[in-house]
């Protein structure tokens, strides 16, 4: 089956055979040509000239010998030189097209040297093709030719062999170039196939001509953030589902104690319950709406900044410039980087211990954006798992001491879907640095 879809004609084998072989048998005819045109021709009709002088040498020479030993001559010439003499007896045919460049040659400078028309004319004798040209030398007349085996040529051998030559050429050439390329393009359209069915393959094999390795580079790219995605969403679904059933196991239960006594503080408890459940619920659509929100503006980054400084002082945050440039605008999406600035800023303060937080902005081609605290810090060891949907450093999960731990993931996220980078860092001195990598998107 693969064997068959390969030779059909919609396919790359198929139509690079065929480029190659338009290619290689043009190529063919033009070298031929060439070669014929500035080589064989004037070879031909160099020997041509060397053929009619020995013709006319040999005439002479048999013309002055006596009678006796003409026949010794003319049998020695047909032996070393393929040429034969005789007399007029017999009546040719008159002369016709000759079949080779070469006798045109051989006819003209016989033609040329002795002053007047001779023209070569073809007879068949003892089973064999001659040509011959009439001379009169030393008051003579005499008839000299040449056998046809003596300028015999294979053209047609020659043709087929070329042609035969170039098809295995190509087929061998077709075959090293198509055939590795189409191999992995079925191996890339398999995994396309997977991914779409929604398995996840084996990584592909970055080799091959340049834009191959691209192509499967950035597939394996493509299937290890899907891979990424959709661990993240099944971790975010088991999280909900985990955080969720905590806050509603407390609320059946003090629906239960309702029924038997009135207290005001079983209903506080259920309505601190309910505002934990659609805090997750929300913060969980909002990751789904923000990494869906692709709009893009020219934004100054300090003005967005000092409002998100601004919101979070009000907050009973102490934060303050560290250092900022007087402007900073870059085209991107405003509302993915506030949300991602906004987590780390509320981080930062959640988690500083009271200390005061600062950012830091520089603008260069490629801005980076700090917010340091003076907090606890990170573990070396857990600076990357923080980024995972409801990791909290706290094993008691509690979203009073730890957040719902789904601020870190939405921000890994959406700077992802953004083309930014997200890093945490001990920060010397104590604390953690938060920063934020933006690519050089200036218009």
């Amino acid at each position: 089956m693969r064997w068959l879809q390969a030779v059909s004609p919609s396919s790359i084998f198929v139509r690079t055979t065929g480029i190659l072989l338009v290619a290689f048998l043009t190529f063919a005819v033009l070298i031929l040509g060439t070669v014929a045109h500035f080589t064989i021709l004037p070879l031909a009709r160099s020997a041509g000239d060397d053929l009619a002088a020995l013709m006319l040498l040999s005439a002479r020479s048999w013309a002055e010998i006596p009678p006796p030993a003409r026949r010794e001559f003319n049998d020695r010439l047909l032996r070393n030189h393929g040429l034969r003499i005789t007399d007029l007896r017999e009546t040719l045919p008159p002369a016709d097209k000759l079949p080779a460049p070469y006798l045109a040659f051989v006819q003209e400078s016989l033609s040329r040297r002795v002053g007047f028309d001779v023209p070569l004319r073809p007879q068949q004798r003892d089973g064999e093709r001659w040509y011959w040209a009439d001379l009169s030398i030393g008051g003579q007349n005499l008839r000299i030719g040449l056998a046809h085996d003596r300028i015999v040529t294979r053209r047609l051998e020659g043709v087929l062999t070329v042609a035969v030559i170039t098809v295995l050429l190509v087929l061998i050439t077709s075959i090293f170039m198509a055939g590795g390329t189409t191999r992995r393009i079925r191996r890339l359209s398999a995994a396309v196939a997977d991914v779409s069915q929604g398995q996840l393959p084996e990584p592909l094999p970055e080799k091959g001509p340049r834009e191959v390795r691209m192509l499967a580079r950035n597939f394996n790219t493509m299937a290890h953030e899907v891979r990424e995605l959709l661990a993240n969403r099944t971790t975010l679904l088991a999280g909900v589902s985990h955080d969720l059933r905590t806050p509603l196991t407390r609320m059946r239960l003090s629906l239960e104690m309702l029924r038997e006594i009135h207290d005001p503080k079983l209903i506080d408890g259920i309505c601190d319950d309910l505002e934990a459940m659609d805090r997750i619920i929300r913060q969980t659509l909002a990751l789904s709406r923000d990494l869906e929100t692709r709009e893009e503006q020219t934004v100054d980054l300090v003005a967005l900044l000092e409002q998100i400084i601004a919101d979070a002082c009000r907050s009973e945050g102490d934060i303050s410039w560290s250092s900022a440039p007087a402007s900073c605008s870059r085209h991107l999406n405003p509302v993915a980087l506030q949300r991602v600035l906004a987590n780390l800023v509320e981080n930062a303060v959640r988690y500083g211990e009271g200390q005061p937080v600062e950012v830091a902005l520089e603008c260069a081609p490629t801005v980076v954006i700090r917010v340091l605290d003076r907090g606890p810090g990170i573990p070396g060891d857990q600076l990357e798992a923080v980024f995972r949907p409801f990791h909290r450093l706290e094993a008691s999960r509690s979203a009073q001491t730890g957040g719902s731990g789904l601020g870190l993931a939405i921000t890994r996220q959406l700077a992802k879907a953004n083309g930014w980078d997200v890093s945490l860092h001990p920060r010397e001195g104590g604390g953690t640095e938060a920063r934020v990598v933006l690519p050089n998107t200036r218009r």
